[in-house]
């Protein structure tokens, strides 16, 4: 397989070099199968002969009016752009123009697409994500799904597939997007050179988001947020808080859905499981107490949220402490 990994000046590092080391591992650990898939071609291509990487590193590349049309994979690696206004203003700028209307060219050839990251700005800019499911970072959700409604946008995923076009979320998503190429052609491959890199299965990416951040973006879902966090430990009713920030339970509605993708009520719910997992990971706290303090009457009710919305046990948030 032929694959062109698009770069611009100040791709992020860590992203890029994922993309290339999963690549190459699976290369390297071909000939330990009995009946190995081809190997994968990596061609990184820019604007331009060389590209400066986010960290200052010069980056040697293909210019893309010397590409051609021979490659059957296009990936868009992560820019060091972590803000949302930002990286609006690159991927719609002039100067992108002539990669959106490759990636459009490529995507009306059948070649596969995918990006990751703060990549996927690029897929979405030139609407090759419409109508498909997707992720991006989990803090870019309301900013990319007010840029683009066509988009079924899902930011708590770690991996996503469309047709003809894969998505993966922040950072070590790289590797996610990196594999699932590879065990598409060989599973057996992807799995041999996951236990090489020393990775799992990635576990899904909304169990990393925090709430407070993806509320920055609307001055009604922040209001909202915090007085969530100051009423935690209290049962109380989406129609109160409404009316304790001065709007209606049904503007609040419309406001939560258009930014977050979810109800007022399932944005409290992920207020509250993100202070819980805190909690189980850092304190050594009764799963009665936890529940208590984030505002659930039992443990049943915490325990069945974390199975409904992070699918995890509380066990397994327990036994995934932080150890370093």
């Amino acid at each position: 397989m032929d694959v062109a990994v698009f770069v611009v000046d100040g791709v992020a590092d860590f992203g890029f070099a994922a993309l290339l080391e999963t690549f190459n591992t699976a290369n390297a650990v071909r000939s330990e199968l009995a009946d190995p898939p081809q190997p994968w071609r990596i061609r990184t291509v820019s604007f331009k002969a060389d590209i400066r990487s986010g960290n200052g590193y010069t980056v040697p590349t293909i210019p893309l009016d010397e590409l051609g049309d021979e490659f059957d994979l296009m990936i868009v690696p992560a820019v060091n752009v972590l803000a949302a206004e930002a990286l609006v203003e690159l991927v719609s700028a002039q100067a992108s123009r002539p990669v959106l209307d490759r990636l459009i060219a490529a995507r009306d050839r059948g070649v596969q697409l995918a990006g990751a990251c703060t990549g996927t700005f690029f897929l979405a800019e030139a609407g090759v994500l419409d109508g498909s499911p997707a992720t991006t970072s989990w803090w870019l959700g309301p900013a990319f799904r007010r840029r683009y409604p066509h988009v079924e946008l899902d930011e708590g995923r770690t991996l996503c597939r469309g047709r003809g076009v894969i998505t993966a979320g922040a950072s070590l998503s790289h590797m996610d997007l990196a594999l699932s190429v590879i065990a598409a052609r060989s599973p057996a491959l992807a799995e041999r050179a996951m236990r090489y890199l020393a990775v799992g299965a990635g576990r899904p990416q909304r169990e990393f988001i925090v709430p407070e951040i993806v509320a920055r973006g609307d001055s009604m879902t922040a209001a909202f947020e915090r007085w969530v966090r100051d009423h935690l430990t209290e049962n109380f009713r989406i129609s109160h808080a409404a009316k304790a920030i001065g709007v209606t339970e049904r503007s609040l509605q419309r406001a939560t859905h258009s930014e977050l993708g979810m109800s007022p009520s399932e944005f409290v719910h992920d207020i509250r499981l993100e202070r819980a997992m805190h909690l189980l990971r850092t304190t050594s706290l009764t799963v009665d107490a936890v529940a208590a303090k984030v505002g659930y009457l039992n443990a049943g009710t915490l325990r069945g949220l974390f199975r409904r919305r992070r699918g995890m046990s509380i066990s397994e948030i327990r036994t995934t402490r932080i150890s370093y």
